[in-house]
């Protein structure tokens, strides 16, 4: 049995007393309960840490000391009140570290942070917390977050509660855990957004794209209209979007309305063509077109299939487990990029690659 390989070493405070702790960058050994993927601890690094990775999120705040943070996409100094936020599978390391003293808290962002649909719509949690492909500008490493000393204050009080209620067993803690974790991001969100409230970023840009095309996927949408919400020309636009999430706006928005109609579909009593009008396409021959190719077969076609899964006694909801639907869509996520680096993304299907090219109004 092949011995699982440590990532990382640190010294774990707990009160006044200290501890070496281990991390293997897995679930398994560093947060093995599966049920409850959350952890939280107070450590120092004493030397450096190569460039590593792991399998869970990790929200780092900075309590004290200095050290040049160590990314793929270029290294920054990081000091007293920096927050960082390092997305599952994301290399990072720290060099030169001087008393450089974290709260680590690592989490698993399917359990911790689904379902939060007001905290998905707010621009500085898109562009702080949610995963997706790190191609948004060679060079730059966008979710970190300095605090001012007021900031760091309010925020000791929600840490004080996570750290208490993790160690202790008492009745209702993980309620408490996830109800004040999601605090505390939903603030951390609104600070990043405030910070960048001008949308000069490239990144910021693209995520008040994503939301404007959450809420009005099943509009016509423009790429001229797009474009003025990420205050770019027409030509700008697309080629920012096409390097922060590797697809056409125009592709993105299909990709939605497909997943919205992959749902729609697994009630038998909806009709085809209602569903198509009613998840943005302009006919059901055009969405029947658009289907076969993202998900290679027709939408009937899907339709009996799940049904047929569904009947089986020891049936599974397949789409949702290949989408990881509930959790972290690899595409779109209920409206919402989640562009995660595990599992299948929605492309078109590899039959279907003569399909005609997608339509979009301008």
């Amino acid at each position: 049995m092949r011995q699982a390989r440590i990532t990382a070493t640190a010294v774990e405070w707990n009160g006044a007393h200290t501890q070496e702790r281990v991390y293997y960058g897995t679930y398994a050994r560093d947060i093995p309960d599966p049920t409850f993927r959350f952890s939280i601890n107070v450590v120092e690094h004493t030397y450096s840490l190569n460039l590593h990775q792991h399998e869970y999120a990790e929200l780092i705040i900075v309590l004290g000391g200095r050290a040049l943070h160590l990314t793929e996409f270029g290294n920054h100094a990081v000091n007293d009140a920096d927050v960082i936020v390092i997305n599952p599978n994301v290399r990072h390391g720290f060099q030169d570290p001087q008393g450089l003293k974290l709260c680590l808290i690592m989490y698993d962002p399917r359990q911790l942070l689904t379902g939060h649909e007001d905290l998905r719509q707010m621009t500085g949690y898109r562009a702080l917390f949610e995963p997706r492909r790190r191609a948004v500008s060679p060079g730059r490493f966008a979710e970190r977050l300095r605090l001012s000393a007021d900031e760091l204050l309010y925020v000791a009080s929600p840490i004080s509660i996570l750290r208490a209620e993790f160690e202790g067993r008492a009745d209702g803690r993980r309620a408490i855990i996830k109800s004040t974790f999601v605090w505390l991001v939903a603030y951390l969100s609104r600070l990043y957004a405030t910070r960048n409230h001008d949308h000069r970023t490239p990144l910021l840009r693209m995520t008040n794209v994503v939301s404007h095309i959450g809420k009005h996927f099943r509009e016509p949408l423009a790429v001229d209209e797009l474009a003025r919400i990420a205050h770019l020309s027409a030509s700008q636009f697309q080629r920012n979007f096409k390097r922060t999430y590797n697809t056409t706006p125009v592709h993105f928005i299909n990709q939605m309305r497909i997943l919205e109609a992959c749902e729609m579909l697994e009630d038998p009593n909806r009709d085809i063509t209602e569903i198509a009008f009613e998840t943005g396409f302009c006919s059901s021959s055009f969405f029947a077109t658009q289907f076969k190719r993202y998900m290679g077969e027709s939408p009937s076609q899907f339709r009996r299939k799940k049904l047929s899964e569904r009947s089986r006694p020891d049936a599974s909801n397949g789409f949702g487990e290949a989408l990881n639907w509930r959790g972290t869509a690899p595409g779109i996520e209920r409206g919402v990029c989640w562009s995660a680096p595990a599992g299948p993304e929605l492309k078109p299907a590899a039959s279907s690659r003569s399909a005609p090219p997608v339509s979009f109004r301008r």
